[in-house]
């Protein structure tokens, strides 16, 4: 079974829970779907060794049994082009194109999250991850912030994918402060509008949300109206018309 990518509009766009929320509401509905990120920056030390802290974010789900559920992991919360080099590896792009092919010829639905945007380097030699996301040919899905400067950047996200022939499947929106939710709801109407592109959720602003997903009929209501039928239809049907 293939699957999704998931990128962001920048870093800390909501990535993860948008990948943590779907792979939820998709095994609520029978899918038997796994999230992975194949390169992580910004280990964390935990019980006397380096953790992968979105991977680790995955593993509130209880249907998820994998441990390696990424492929490249770095200390230093940066760039993984430089994080890369601050360990004195350097990413196998090539590797990494077929780790996430083989991952996603089997039986379960990935979710493939990148890292930070399209536009964030894997080497020297001007590779990012919108190119690996280009040779893979999942249809993506954009994780966007809902507040200020959200028609810009994730309008600019959307031309980008579609300039690589990548068939988007939806957008995810997430309310990353409190107030402001007159000029969240615009936005996601305006670019739901400008983009012709579905809205498959929206993440609402949640203080100490890391503790609030812990719960899992919390999640449940989080994605309790998304269009995850839209989802599947896509993946049924082919998402070549949305290119």
């Amino acid at each position: 079974m293939p699957g999704f990518f998931i990128t962001g509009t920048d870093t800390d766009a909501g990535k993860t829970i948008t990948t943590l929320l779907l792979a939820h509401g998709l095994m609520e509905r029978g899918v038997d779907a796994i999230p992975y990120k194949p390169v992580q920056s910004g280990a964390e030390w935990k019980q006397g060794k380096w953790t992968a802290p979105d991977a680790e974010m995955y593993k509130l789900l209880p249907e998820v049994k994998e441990d390696q559920l990424y492929t490249y992991l770095f200390q230093k919360a940066s760039s993984p082009h430089l994080a890369a080099e601050e360990e004195g590896t350097t990413i196998d792009e090539a590797g990494l194109i077929a780790e996430i092919n083989r991952r996603a010829s089997g039986q379960q639905l990935l979710l493939a999250e990148g890292a930070g945007g399209l536009y964030v380097p894997l080497n020297r030699e001007g590779r990012c991850m919108i190119d690996v996301m280009e040779e893979v040919k999942l249809p993506v899905i954009i994780a966007a912030r809902a507040g200020l400067g959200a028609i810009n950047h994730t309008m600019l996200t959307i031309e980008a994918v579609i300039k690589r022939k990548l068939p988007i499947a939806g957008l995810v929106f997430s309310s990353t402060a409190p107030g402001g939710e007159d000029i969240d709801q615009d936005n996601i109407k305006v670019i739901g509008q400008l983009s012709h592109l579905p809205v498959i959720g929206h993440i609402p602003f949640i203080p100490d949300i890391h503790t609030a997903l812990k719960e899992s009929d919390y999640r449940s209501q989080l994605v309790k109206g998304w269009k995850f039928n839209r989802l599947m239809e896509g993946i049924k049907n082919g998402y070549e018309t949305l290119i």
